[in-house]
């Protein structure tokens, strides 16, 4: 009642006075909801429309804009002097509903003067889409429904609106199962991960020990050239040091030699005619030798 007594002491003022269009955004949340109101006009001093919802935050562009207190709260705008459109933006609290797990946007919105045009578009929270659990989960029901990829938006044109319309957008909508799978795809791409550094620490590991062979792989011939080489203090040992401290003759020492660089256990490096011989792997011994001795 209230709000009818309102518009019809804004009658004879708004009557005398046109605004071209409203271009109008609402971004929902779970609870309230975020307005933007572009309003263009011609000649008009003072911009009034009545509210119905406890709203914060209100800030404005290009004109100055205050809440008066009264029968009913009203917003008061006085455009910047030739200004021809300003923006108005405002939080409304507890704007939206739940019933029954669904979700209810209900805004009666008014209209203070003569309109040629409102555009309206409202945005749903992210994962969230319409119900199917209500005949018409949109009202008025002229209206298109888009997405810009994340989230699902509506959107209205009224035409030639006069100062004791009110428009009543009813939006009913819910929770898709969007948020629950983004949820669960995020578990399971932080539990591959794991298992990639764990994989990533093991393989680290495994090249770490790679070098260290064990002896037993070797043959006799072969893993007495081996501790040789370990038992020099020098790097790079002389062939001839090797003949000597094996028994072994010049011909099998090379042939030795020959079979473990191919295998990349040793490496010989030449300077004139010496052979010098690097051990390129570390060699262990198996622990149940270790334990016989």
């Amino acid at each position: 009642m209230k709000r009818f007594i309102l518009i019809l002491f804004l009658l004879p003022v708004c009557y005398a006075q046109v605004i071209n269009d409203i271009d109008t955004n609402i971004y929902l949340t779970e609870t309230d909801a975020k307005i933007e109101m572009n309003i263009y006009f011609s000649k008009i001093n003072q911009i009034e429309f009545p509210i119905y919802n406890d709203i914060y935050d209100l800030n404005s562009e290009r004109a100055v804009c205050i809440i008066s207190s009264g029968i009913q709260k009203v917003i008061q705008c006085k455009p910047d002097v030739g200004s021809e459109n300003i923006k108005i933006s405002f939080n409304v609290k507890n704007i939206v509903r739940q019933s029954n797990g669904i979700m209810i946007f209900s805004y009666d919105m008014p209209v203070s003067f003569n309109t040629k045009q409102v555009n309206v578009k409202l945005e749903l929270p992210f994962g969230y889409a319409l119900t199917d659990k209500v005949l018409v989960p949109i009202s008025p029901p002229n209206t298109e429904v888009g997405t810009d990829g994340r989230k699902i938006f509506v959107r209205w044109e009224f035409k030639n609106k006069e100062p004791d319309d009110i428009i009543p957008l009813r939006v009913y909508f819910e929770k898709t199962g969007e948020t629950n799978n983004i949820k669960y795809y995020g578990a399971i791409i932080a539990v591959s991960i794991s298992i990639i550094i764990i994989l990533i620490v093991l393989y680290l590991r495994l090249i770490k020990k790679k070098p260290e062979l064990v002896l037993s792989v070797l043959n006799e011939a072969e893993r007495m050239v081996v501790e040789i080489l370990q038992s020099q203090p020098e790097e790079e040992v002389d062939q001839r040091k090797i003949v000597n401290l094996s028994g072994f003759s010049k011909a099998k020492v090379s042939r030795i030699i020959q079979s473990l660089e191919e295998r990349g256990v040793i490496e010989s490096i030449r300077y004139g005619r010496k052979n010098k011989i690097k051990l390129k792997k570390k060699f262990v011994k198996e622990e149940t030798e270790q334990s016989e001795k």
